[in-house]
């Protein structure tokens, strides 16, 4: 059976915060694979990506952590 990822956050740069956002997903149950592509003016953009299924939840999530920073 495929599995269908999407997108849900995308940081530029180190892969600091999207590691971050990775590991806390994976705490609350969440598949997670972050994948990163080199860019020519970016340097790295690194996408963090979840099932479609369990894009809401993951979205809900996420959402709670970054407001925790705020």
């Amino acid at each position: 059976m495929w599995i269908k990822w999407v997108t849900i956050h995308e940081s530029y740069g180190l892969p600091r915060v999207a590691q971050e956002c990775r590991r806390y997903l994976e705490r609350q149950g969440i598949r997670v694979r972050l994948f990163s592509k080199q860019t020519k003016r970016a340097g790295h953009i690194y996408m963090l990506q979840v099932p479609s299924d369990q894009e809401e939840q993951a979205r809900n999530w996420l959402r709670e952590f970054k407001s925790s920073f705020q």
